[in-house]
């Protein structure tokens, strides 16, 4: 049973917004949870932050080609992670990260429901998502999509129903 009560929603993700989405990652997760690698002392450093503001504008909010579609995930009107849909040859990848706060709560699960919505609404087949053997939230919810592991991957592709698209909101 899903231990949230309050309501899960996605925003796309824009500049007013990405400041938000900064707090919460600086707040509840680790900067190898949200984002690539930037070398230097561990934590979320001056460098760290601006690195991880350059990471969004150049991926989903590039006007002229975004890279991905990124949602900030909201709880009760607060930041608590992001979602994302990247095209690619086999559908759209999702990723999903959650500060640890609001982790094991049903926010995932919630999700995923909308990021299918979204998929559908954008006439796309498939998604897909991987992630590691050893990440057991994110693991529960692959295998849920009936799931396969390859080695330390795990790997969950969902066909979408395209009859009954959701919008997501």
């Amino acid at each position: 049973m899903d231990r949230n009560t309050e309501p899960v929603e996605l925003e796309p993700l824009t500049e007013h917004n990405l400041t938000l989405l900064l707090e919460a990652a600086v707040a509840d997760a680790d900067p190898l949870e949200v984002m690539p690698p930037v070398d230097g002392e561990p934590g979320w450093n001056a460098e760290r932050r601006q690195a991880f503001l350059e990471f969004h504008r150049g991926r989903a909010l590039a006007e002229d080609a975004p890279v991905e579609y990124t949602y900030v995930i909201v709880v009760g009107g607060r930041a608590v992670g992001a979602a994302r849909l990247q095209p690619g040859d086999a559908g759209l990848e999702a990723g999903v990260w959650i500060g640890r706060s609001d982790r094991g709560r049903g926010v995932g699960k919630a999700v995923a429901e909308q990021l299918r919505g979204v998929a559908a609404e954008l006439g796309v087949r498939q998604i897909v998502a991987v992630t590691t053997v050893d990440n057991s939230a994110a693991r529960r919810l692959l295998e849920a999509a009936s799931a396969t592991v390859s080695g330390d991957t795990v790997t969950a592709t969902l066909v979408l129903d395209q009859r009954t698209p959701r919008a997501a909101r």
